[in-house]
């Protein structure tokens, strides 16, 4: 094998792979449609709560306070649905497969950062008396976490999912800093918007016939 022939292997691999790793990571319509249902769910927590403030859900009655949970629950596992889904019909009209090596990359990379992020979400929400400034910090850790997760994940794929990991990022930071009481602007900001304008940008790339 020559030089020439070695260098167009190594480059149609990488191709695949990040071809693969776009469509296991966040498909295009999976983004848009999960973007879509957390500004539905901020919608719904602003009428539930009359604030901008996911803190002052403390001040709901325990039985609209499990429905408040109980939405983003629904919310968080329609959004995993829907990505498994649409996932699948993507890898499957591109040929790739779901279960290979880049769906484990992008499991093995997001885990650990939703993992943390459920552990203190756990630690901020069920004490005897949660405190509003802890139960504040709630989205801008999720958007950090998540954003390094998605970040690692792109390191090995194009470089949209690398830019959103450090939009999520920023956005987190800017919110834990200096916009702790506006959690339903930051959740629709970051997981609806900025996801909804990943998804598009996916999309175009793909009717474009992009790499």
């Amino acid at each position: 094998m020559d030089r020439e022939e070695a260098l167009a292997r190594i480059a149609e691999i990488q191709r695949v792979m990040e071809r693969a790793t776009r469509y296991t990571l966040l498909p295009g319509g999976a983004a848009v449609a999960g973007g879509a249902l957390v500004l539905g769910g901020c919608a719904v927590s602003y009428g539930m709560l009359g604030s901008l403030d996911f803190a002052d859900m403390l001040r709901l009655p325990v039985g609209q306070q499990v429905g408040f949970c109980l939405m983003w629950l629904a919310v968080g596992a329609t959004g995993i649905a829907l990505e498994a889904v649409l996932t699948a019909r993507a890898a499957q009209r591109e040929g790739l497969s779901t279960g290979g090596r880049s769906t484990r990359m992008a499991l093995v990379s997001l885990s650990p950062s939703v993992i943390v992020a459920m552990l203190l979400t756990y630690k901020f929400l069920l004490p005897i008396e949660p405190r509003p400034e802890e139960v504040q910090y709630i989205v801008p850790v999720w958007m950090m976490l998540y954003g390094v997760g998605v970040s690692t994940v792109g390191q090995f794929s194009i470089r949209a999912p690398r830019l959103l990991g450090v939009a999520f990022i920023g956005a987190g930071a800017l919110a834990l800093l200096l916009f702790p009481a506006y959690g339903v602007i930051a959740a629709a900001f970051s997981f609806g918007l900025l996801h909804i304008s990943f998804g598009l940008y996916i999309i175009a790339m793909r009717r474009r016939g992009a790499p």
